[in-house]
């Protein structure tokens, strides 16, 4: 009976002794006298360390703040040696004075030409339109340019043009008041530049980003144009236009064609300046 009552006994205070070391590693042994013995052995303790997930910071886009010549071999500081129309503010509601300005030469430097040279993008931008043979403006890109991507120092030399209530066209002219087939934004603004007398139909395609530089066409003579010369014209308007085509004073030209043309020409929603003002932009300093 007593021996079955030590066994008893030594089992109990097994089970007290382990739950008692919870906190470490336990060796139990019984001698051969029937006298317990443990030894302990500490567990290594772990400091959880929080790992540190840090968020990349987002660039912010640059601002342009320079413009590229619209010609290749042909410095900025060089154009009004080939300029050989300039710009003339139109009277409100009417199509005359000269809307841009155009640049032409015969026997310059290495070529006797400017037809076929290279016409570059002059800023970053997107293609917004692409004519094609249709008068009085021939092959053609205009080219969009939000003025939220132009530096300030930008802004302030060109000083765009205040904006202003549209005007009615004279009677004279034969349109139909329609629907623009897309949404002009009702606060973002946007720089237009308008490339004409292109060669050959633009390889480019609308919605195609461009970068200040970038070949965009070769100087041409088609439209209405009795030699070789790059129309080049600037305005500022809402963003959004994409214009699918427009023409005029043709018996070819549709009616949504000439609505486009007077909406971008007579109506001043998009507002015309003189482009050397953007031709004359000087680099932004440190």
């Amino acid at each position: 009976m007593f021996p079955r009552i030590k066994t008893i006994s030594l089992l109990f205070i097994i089970l007290i002794v382990s739950s008692a070391c919870n906190s470490a590693k336990s060796d139990v042994f019984i001698t051969g006298s029937g006298t317990i013995e443990a030894t302990f052995s500490p567990q290594p303790t772990f400091t959880h360390v929080p790992t540190i997930t840090t968020t990349p910071a987002i660039e912010a886009p640059s601002l342009q703040q320079h413009v590229c010549s619209p010609l290749e071999g042909e410095k900025i500081s060089e154009l009004a040696e080939i300029t050989t129309q300039l710009f003339k503010m139109p009277r409100a509601g009417q199509d005359d004075g000269h809307h841009g300005v155009d640049f032409a030469f015969y026997r310059r430097k290495d070529l006797l030409s400017i037809d076929g040279i290279q016409v570059l993008s002059a800023l970053d931008g997107e293609v917004v339109t692409i004519i094609n043979d249709k008068y009085p403006y021939g092959n053609a890109v205009i080219i969009e340019t939000p003025l939220d991507s132009l530096s300030p120092n930008f802004l302030d030399q060109i000083n765009f043009p205040a904006l202003q209530p549209t005007v009615i066209p004279d009677p004279k002219f034969s349109w139909v008041p329609e629907e623009l087939p897309f949404l002009l934004s009702v606060t973002d603004r946007s720089l237009y530049i308008y490339y004409a007398h292109l060669k050959y139909p633009s390889i480019l395609e609308v919605g195609d980003k461009v970068a200040c530089g970038q070949q965009i066409g070769f100087v041409g003579n088609t439209g209405d144009s009795s030699n070789p010369h790059l129309h080049f014209e600037t305005r500022v308007g809402p963003s959004g236009a994409r214009f699918e085509s427009m023409a005029y004073y043709t018996a070819q030209s549709t009616q949504s064609e000439r609505y486009n043309y007077i909406v971008w020409r007579i109506r001043n929603l998009f507002q015309l300046f003189d482009p050397m003002k953007l031709l004359s932009v000087t680099e932004e300093k440190g």
